[in-house]
């Protein structure tokens, strides 16, 4: 047991120190844009990386040191959620490593060269562009549904002061 959470403590130490230089080396998100986001389809294999690498990945991966906290407080329960938390950070790590900056810039590369999205990203990025699609169409709606009103309040206290 000793021996496992010091495995475990050295897995997370160099984890989050090679997570440190990672990120000084890529590309933030604005400069993905800016330098591949040539249409709608490009922007949305950003958005689907960053948001899985970050959002999934790093979400999935935090359960393991909770519970391993737990586990130096209360050894049973501790445990237990040890045995459940490791699967997930072992996805979590899959995730990131399958949405990782050089898979990135693979995929970008590709569909830009090919004007083809892989089999692999074909469903989740049309997803993304019919969900973005959806979004515009409420908003452009909402937005319609207030000037409207406000045409329909303006011209209501025309005809209250005409009646006058």
């Amino acid at each position: 047991m000793r021996y496992f959470l010091i495995a475990l403590f050295i897995l997370l130490f160099y984890y989050s120190s090679s997570a440190k230089k990672e990120t000084s080396n890529h590309l933030t998100y604005d400069e993905y844009i800016l330098e591949y986001g040539i249409d709608s389809k490009s922007v949305a294999i950003i958005d689907l990386f960053f948001n899985k690498r970050n959002l999934s990945g790093i979400g999935q991966m935090s359960f393991l040191p909770v519970s391993s906290s737990v586990a130096i407080i209360v050894p049973p329960i501790g445990l237990a959620l040890m045995a459940i938390s490791s699967p997930l950070f072992i996805n979590g790590l899959l995730i990131r490593n399958k949405y990782s900056h050089k898979n990135l810039l693979v995929a970008l590369e590709y569909y830009q060269n090919n004007n083809l999205l892989s089999n692999r990203f074909k469903k989740k990025i049309n997803r993304i562009l019919h969900n973005k699609k959806l979004d515009e169409i409420e908003n452009t709606n909402a937005e319609r549904y207030f000037a409207l009103k406000e045409i329909n309040q303006v011209s209501s206290s025309n005809y209250v002061m005409v009646v006058k």
